[in-house]
């Protein structure tokens, strides 16, 4: 019976992947097989290749770690004694200690387990002797040595190398972010990959999710960042773009780092002006703002048409999100809104068709202070708000890790980075105050003007609105009934207005004094008639009005043709 053989096969890191160290050890244990009549196995589930493991560390003996994978199957009985473990050398099994890597290797050998070293051909079996345990002491003890003398060489030379980079910001070498190549010992922008970083942010800001940004760069063949040992696949995806628009570096920074208990932390402070800038602040931090509103509002999967009422929209019967549902197939088919319980059959809301809660958003936005959608100086002030969102962004998270470290072992160096943080924090919320109120003295005075220039039809449009409406705590509560539709908008949870729908007719009922004073202004109704609407005020604060199954006959009292919007609505559903 020709006894088993199982190749184990390890390389700590990606220079060696990129090398000839797999085809090296894997043809060695194959000639080897053949030399001595042994059957190697080959399916992938005895196939035992660590992949950028360490030895030294223990890497490689960890849950994930294969040859901690082959240890199991040995204890368990699969692989059986008298079965070969073929390596290239005792220093692939372990670089540890002697103490620790001795007793491990002498259980294999107890097990019945046959070890083979291929660089000599040296077989140890549970028949060892004296001279068999020597050499493999020998063998363990040098290789630890040359890890741990090799590991604090290469520690002292960075340690040196972040050193000069503070002091003299002096290059680090050739590794460096992937927008960048070091010529005559200065680091320069690669123009193509800074195009590239530039579409990356500017799709960001326009409201595409990092799920769809790689798709898009995809489509139009952008080239990847880094190679193919790093990329096996050769394209961009989600991963690559999240890291790349988190990335300081763009800014200029470098951020050393360095091993705390097996894991990459960083090392002091950020270094400013180490790298040349290659996105402008702003656009850097307008970004960032984007990302934390998706990830606030779980923005999820996105349509070619940015749904404009994710995240603003909810169900007034039980408080769930409305979604966007198609009935029918095109062109027959009609696109609705409807409660997410109400899918699952828990709520009774009805459907709301979606051009009819797109005219609600039209005119919700001619009520709240929207020119920033429509007019350039506006607009500037929205990408400062974002701007500083940005940073304010980034300032929480360094203070709540301060604030972490600082429970876990407090110094004064902490105390203080904690007191200067939670200045600019205070700064970053007085700039964000001064900003919002710049923007709310900007009120839609003419609709016509307004409705001419909004955009509410291309993503980017759409995604503008929806933003600016989560941005001043918009919320629009929807009920659909069989005779009529009723909208209530709130603002940072306070009521400001309803629209409610009988039929073609839209009429808006406000629930504050100020609603009332700007539809004077945008000429809906007269000062004569502001009185009317005053007195729908008091109607409005009634709360057995929201709930009447005959709020049209409750209504009556009004003289409601003076308040009731221009313009027809499609048929109800």
């Amino acid at each position: 019976m020709t006894n088993k053989a199982y190749s184990y096969i390890r390389f700590s890191s990606p220079e060696q992947a990129k090398g000839d160290s797999y085809r090296r050890q894997r043809d060695a244990a194959v000639q080897y097989c053949v030399d001595h009549d042994l059957e190697l196995a080959t399916a992938r589930e005895y196939t035992f290749l660590d992949k950028g493991k360490s030895a030294y560390s223990g890497r490689h003996l960890d849950d994930e770690g294969q040859l901690k994978r082959f240890l199991d199957l040995v204890e368990n009985g699969t692989i059986e004694r008298g079965s070969y473990l073929l390596v290239e050398s005792l220093d692939r099994l372990s670089r540890e200690k002697v103490n620790t890597a001795l007793p491990r290797f002498m259980d294999l050998l107890n097990r019945g387990i046959r070890v083979v070293t291929l660089a000599d051909e040296r077989l140890y079996t549970d028949e060892f002797n004296e001279l068999d345990l020597i050499i493999s002491i020998v063998h363990m003890s040098r290789a630890h040595n040359e890890s741990s003398t090799k590991g604090d060489r290469v520690s002292a030379a960075w340690s040196n190398k972040k050193a000069l980079a503070r002091t003299e910001k002096k290059p680090l070498g050739k590794a460096c972010p992937y927008w960048l190549t070091l010529i005559d010992d200065q680091y320069q922008p690669v123009p193509e990959r800074v195009g590239t970083v530039k579409l990356i942010f500017d799709l960001a800001i326009q409201g595409y999710g990092q799920g769809v940004i790689p798709r898009l760069l995809n489509e139009r063949g952008i080239p990847v960042f880094g190679s193919r040992n790093r990329n096996h696949s050769g394209a961009w995806g989600t991963s690559s773009v999240s890291k790349l628009l988190g990335n300081r570096a763009l800014l200029g920074e470098y951020q050393p780092t360095h091993i705390v208990g097996g894991k990459r932390v960083n090392d002091g402070e950020p270094v400013a002006g180490f790298f040349p800038v290659v996105i402008e602040e702003s656009v850097f931090y307008q970004a960032q703002a984007v990302r934390a509103e998706r990830r606030i509002h779980k923005t999820g999967k996105q349509s070619e048409r940015f749904n404009v009422f994710q995240g603003i929209m909810k169900c007034r019967t039980c408080g769930d999100a409305m979604h966007l549902v198609n009935k029918g197939r095109p062109p027959k088919g009609a696109t609705y809104l409807q409660c997410h319980s109400a899918r699952k059959g828990v709520c009774k809301n009805g459907y709301l068709r979606v051009e009819r809660a797109e005219r609600v958003l039209r005119e919700v936005l001619a009520k709240v202070d929207s020119l920033s959608l429509v007019q350039a100086s506006e607009g500037q002030t929205m990408k400062e708000l974002a701007t500083v969102d940005g940073k304010m962004q980034t300032v929480n998270e360094r203070l709540a890790t301060a604030v972490e470290l600082m429970t876990e072992t407090p110094s004064s160096a902490l105390a203080v980075m904690v007191q200067n943080l939670e200045g600019e924090q205070e700064a970053l919320r007085k700039e964000q105050q001064r900003l919002k109120e710049l923007l709310a003295v900007n009120q839609v005075v003419s609709k016509k003007d307004f409705f001419a220039q909004l955009d509410i039809v291309s993503f980017e449009g759409r995604h503008a609105a929806n933003r600016l409406l989560k941005r001043l705590g918009i919320l629009i509560s929807a009920s659909v009934t069989s005779d009529h539709q009723m909208h209530t908008v709130s603002a940072e949870g306070i009521s400001q207005f309803q629209i409610i729908h009988f039929g073609t007719s839209m009429l808006m009922l406000a629930a504050q004094q100020k609603i009332v004073d700007l539809r004077v202004l945008q000429g809906e109704i007269s000062a004569e008639q502001r009185e009317a609407a005053i007195r729908l005020i008091e109607l409005r604060n009634d709360p057995s009005l929201i709930d009447s199954s005959d709020i049209a006959n409750r209504l009556k009292a009004v003289d409601m043709s003076k308040v009731r919007l221009k313009g027809t609505l499609p048929k109800p559903v």
